[in-house]
């Protein structure tokens, strides 16, 4: 595994990429999909107190054409602010290292994000 340094969250290992994506209206599904994770921090949500954070979302619905399917987590002992700046560092990571990806999967020491397309 490959390991890099990145601000506050580091141990990451280099994201996993899927595929390539020609279809523009599921790359701009998919830009919504990770701001969605970013501007949710708030909505996230735990079963116990001993559970991660966790975010699913589908953009724009699971049955539309184009659409895309996603989960984000951050650790428990995360606040909301942490959390947010965490999901922003995986989103970069994400966007940086995979272009138009069909699905991807990054994991941060405190975060992660994974998205597909699940049709």
């Amino acid at each position: 595994m490959h390991y890099f340094q990145t601000s506050q969250h580091d141990a990451v290992s280099r994201p996993e990429c899927v595929g390539k994506s020609a279809d523009k209206r599921y790359d701009s599904n998919v830009g919504h999909l990770m701001d969605f994770f970013v501007d949710g921090t708030k909505n996230m949500f735990r079963k116990t107190n001993a559970d991660d954070y966790v975010m699913y979302h589908s953009y724009p619905n699971r049955d539309s054409a184009g659409s895309v399917t996603g989960v984000a987590t951050c650790y428990r002992e995360l606040g909301k602010l942490d959390c947010w700046s965490c999901l922003i560092s995986a989103k970069d990571q994400i966007n940086s290292r995979c272009h138009h990806p069909i699905g991807a999967t990054v994991q941060l020491r405190d975060c992660s994000i994974t998205f597909k397309d699940l049709r």
